[in-house]
């Protein structure tokens, strides 16, 4: 079939019934600029592309509810901006490159995709007059631009079915809505009929207020909101086998699903016999997070999974969960994973851990690290009873090889995570380069407990780290949409025990705004490590401070300290910055020279920027280097402060540029990458 010269199209047009999947995601409409689906039709010889609808939208549209007085006119591209300005008098939005209807006497223009409402069998418009509105209202289909991102006025929800709307007064309702019967009698309130009303309200089941639909008992003086009214029966097999039964008694229960209060509306489910809030009826029967790397089902009663009487925490919030309740848990044999659904259910959490619902465990694919290392082995070697690699190409130190060292040495420092060489490591002979076995060995693509799916390895580049906020260099971990953290934070997992003046079982919880223990600096924003028995509490930036330190101002290794119990005042000082040291918090001491100074006086403003490390400043053309100058300070090309603190000079030759790094520095996530 061909339709000929279409809005002057000078080329046939050959409809197709079907639209090929491939085609779907790469083609757009000529008309709507909507993606290819359905029926169309297309031109062969120039990739003209438009829906059946809009290829036979009519090129005239008499008293349209939107402009009674004129007719309005289908115009093509080149005819928008003479016809009816840049904008759709419906919704408001940019026209742009497509068809649109206009009024060329009121110089207005309307969207193809607004324009075209519903219509009866006899070709008229579909409007409904409604007891609760006093205009009549239109109805529209899901395709309507004017419905995107919009809320029915009768139950605050998003537009996602044909709806109905008034244009005079830019409110809309789902279709299902404007069909609620005006009166209702209802088991939640037996001695009245309720009517149903528009208005603002207070809701007497769900104790919010808002505008919308709801049922009104006038003589008793109770609203309720129309979609706070619960159905008698819900049958939701896809989430529990069994229907569940509408129980309404004033008192208060406990649901058997999340193991919360609840007051006067549960549903129960006879053959189970548990009783639940009618939100936790729909809860997933499986999840997965980025905390475990096994799906996770859902259990109504703990005691009769596990076959025994133990207690357990909670692996997100380390409290103790009830074994007569509900409760996530591992689906896999011998794994004792467990959460609160409460935990599970959180918008928190489900942020931080990348809570996703499963249809059926079999869906979830652990990721493959096989074949996942960035380094060749040249050379092998025995220590003790193991086997390790002697000699290898490292991807981020292709230049020279790297040879394997299991002495201990904390004058030098890892590059790939900034931290003291306190492990077996790699070197290189010809360089200043040292690595940690671990660091050589992680993967580059990997999972971590942190929220998103799947963190790619780089090796190289000056970046912000979004956990611990540091200014780094070294190895990172970098996701699709940009979150990069350092591999102190990638490397430090989510529930541990921290060696501090005692053992403490630390516990990320990500809603914690407590004082640090350390530093006594307090996090707004992204948690804190928290000790599941008492109230100790560490930042992301202290929990990874080096055991040990070297500073040049004591010629002897430093220990950090937690606690000083010496009540000499005196005693309380920083012999770096000669500043008072509170005693209650951590700080960098030598047994030796009975010197003690603060860790940011040890370790600098940026500790974990290696000197020597690659930058390329927008504002200049050649490369600078990360420097720290001691005897000679040149002015900072910004400030024109002498440069004392971390600074980046300029590698070419004949050229001074030099500058503070916080003068420099780019304020974004990452900074610089060089590849």
């Amino acid at each position: 079939m061909e339709l000929q010269q279409h809005l002057g199209h000078p080329h046939p047009l050959v409809f197709h019934p079907e639209m090929n999947h491939q085609s779907e995601e790469t083609i757009c409409c000529f008309g709507c600029k909507r993606k290819g689906k359905g029926p169309n039709f297309s031109c062969s010889e120039c990739g003209f592309f438009l829906h059946k609808g809009c290829a036979e939208a009519p090129i005239e549209i008499q008293h349209h509810p939107f402009h009674r007085d004129h007719p309005l006119i289908l115009r093509q591209l080149s005819s928008i901006e003479e016809q009816g300005g840049d904008y759709c008098k419906v919704c408001h939005c940019y026209i742009g490159e497509q068809f649109s209807y206009c009024c060329s006497s009121c110089k207005i223009a309307f969207h193809l995709k607004c324009s075209l409402l519903q219509r009866d069998t006899s070709g008229n418009f579909i409007e409904i007059l409604h007891r609760t509105h006093q205009h009549p209202l239109l109805l529209m289909d899901n395709q309507n631009f004017l419905l995107k991102y919009r809320e029915c006025f009768g139950c605050s929800t998003e537009l996602v079915n044909d709806s109905y709307g008034c244009f005079d007064c830019n409110i809309f309702f789902h279709k299902k809505c404007v069909e609620l019967p005006i009166k209702i009698s209802h088991p939640y309130h037996r001695k009245h009929q309720l009517i149903l009303e528009s208005d603002f309200c207070f809701c007497n089941l769900c104790q919010v207020s808002h505008s919308g639909l709801f049922y009104r008992c006038s003589i008793c003086n109770l609203d309720f909101h129309s979609e706070c009214l619960p159905p008698s029966v819900i049958k939701d097999k896809k989430h529990h086998e069994h229907p569940f039964t509408l129980l309404l008694r004033p008192n208060s229960f406990t649901c058997d699903a999340c193991d919360t209060q609840g007051d006067n509306v549960s549903y129960i489910c006879s053959t189970c016999n548990i009783q639940v809030h009618k939100d936790c009826i729909s809860l997933p029967r499986f999840i997965r997070l980025t905390l475990h790397r096994h799906p996770l089902s859902r259990n109504f009663f703990l005691s009769i999974h596990f076959h025994d009487s133990r207690t357990w925490d909670c692996r997100i919030c380390y409290k103790k969960i009830n074994m007569e309740h509900g409760s996530y848990c591992c689906s896999r044999p011998n794994c004792e994973f467990v959460i609160h659904v409460k935990c599970a259910i959180s918008w928190e959490n489900k942020f931080w851990y990348d809570i996703t619902e499963l249809e059926n465990p079999d869906e979830f694919k652990e990721l493959d690290e096989s074949g996942n290392l960035i380094f060749r082995v040249l050379r092998e070697t025995k220590v003790g009873d193991n086997v390790v690699a002697a000699e290898i190409i490292h991807s981020s130190h292709d230049q020279h090889s790297l040879t394997f060292n299991d002495e201990i040495n904390d004058n030098k420092h890892c590059n790939g995570c900034m931290m003291p060489i306190s492990s077996s490591f790699y070197y290189c002979s010809c360089c200043d380069f040292f690595l940690h076995k671990a660091c050589a060995e992680l993967p580059r693509r990997t999972l971590l407990w942190f929220p998103q799916s799947s963190f790619r390895l780089l090796t190289d580049g000056i970046f912000k780290c979004w956990l611990c906020d540091y200014d780094c260099s070294g190895f990172s971990y970098k996701t699709a949409n940009g979150l990069v953290v350092c591999l102190r934070c990638a490397t430090t997992p989510h529930n541990f025990t921290y060696q501090a003046k005692e053992p403490h079982y630390l516990f990320y919880d990500a809603e914690n705004v407590s004082n640090c223990s350390a530093c006594g600096r307090r996090r707004d924003r992204k948690g804190s490590y928290i000790c599941k028995d008492c109230n100790f509490v560490l930042n992301s930036g202290c929990v990874t401070l080096p055991k040990k330190a070297r500073h040049n101002f004591d010629e002897h290794p430093l220990k950090l300290v937690y606690e000083d119990n010496n009540d000499y005042p005196l005693h309380h000082w920083c012999d770096i910055c000669e500043k008072e040291r509170d005693s209650k918090f951590w700080f960098y001491h030598c047994k030796v020279c009975d010197n003690a100074m603060h860790p940011k006086c040890v370790l600098g403003e940026y500790p974990f920027i290696k000197l020597g490390s690659k930058y390329k400043y927008k504002g200049h053309p050649h490369p600078l280097s990360f420097i720290q100058k001691i005897d000679y300070h040149p002015l900072c090309e910004k400030c024109r402060e002498p440069c004392q603190d971390l600074s980046l000079e300029c590698e070419e030759h004949g050229c001074n540029f030099v500058g503070h790094w916080k003068c420099l520095r780019v304020f974004s996530e990452v900074y610089s990458y060089h590849h």
